[in-house]
């Protein structure tokens, strides 16, 4: 009779705490698929510059056609049109290297930081290879915070205007991210 009532007991426990879990996996498993379409105002040159150079190797990079070596830091505007005075939506700031000896390919740690509208205070992680001379690339999102939390996903960037001078290029990202609703996830009791 202890061991029905000890195998009883184990199963009761077992069933409450599958139930709990259920609970939880409930609770964050609701998917959204977000998509987005935002203009990067990127400026290499003249009076205010957000590019920056910070490192090259000295004998190789002004020699090869694709500048390998060069390592920049970054900090453009992002607007929701092409005009670099068209509504602010953040900032895309981070790293960038041209690490192909070849062609003109970018390796990318960024971060979009959004700064206004709805998405204000959230986050998205871009890491990848961006190989320049394309006409449309793709690159990994790869995480995120706040309404972006757990994001996963991918943009489709292209140039979308050069100036004259190769100052200010402007580059349109179309966005798919899958991301868990920032509402359903929490802290959770025991």
């Amino acid at each position: 009779m202890e061991k029905l009532m000890l195998l009883v007991l184990c199963l009761l426990l077992v069933f409450v705490d599958a139930t709990k879990t259920e609970e939880i996996s409930s609770q964050i498993s609701i998917e959204k698929v977000t998509k987005l379409r935002f203009y990067v105002q990127d400026l290499v040159g003249g009076d205010n510059p957000t590019v920056w150079k910070v490192a090259q190797i000295s004998n190789l990079t002004d020699t090869l056609p694709s500048a390998f070596g060069l390592l920049s830091v970054l900090d453009n505007l992002v607007t929701s049109g092409p005009e670099i005075d068209s509504e602010q939506v953040g900032r895309i700031q981070g790293v960038i290297g041209l690490s192909d000896f070849h062609e003109k390919a970018l390796v990318m740690l960024l971060n979009l930081v959004f700064t206004e509208g709805k998405y204000k205070g959230s986050t998205l992680n871009i890491l990848g290879r961006n190989p320049l001379d394309d006409a449309i690339r793709e690159v990994p999102i790869v995480g995120g915070t706040g309404v972006f939390r757990m994001a996963r996903g991918y943009a489709i960037t292209s140039t979308y205007d050069v100036d004259e001078a190769h100052t200010h290029g402007i580059i349109q990202y179309d966005v798919v991210v899958f991301h868990y609703a920032h509402d359903d996830i929490g802290f959770f009791d025991a």
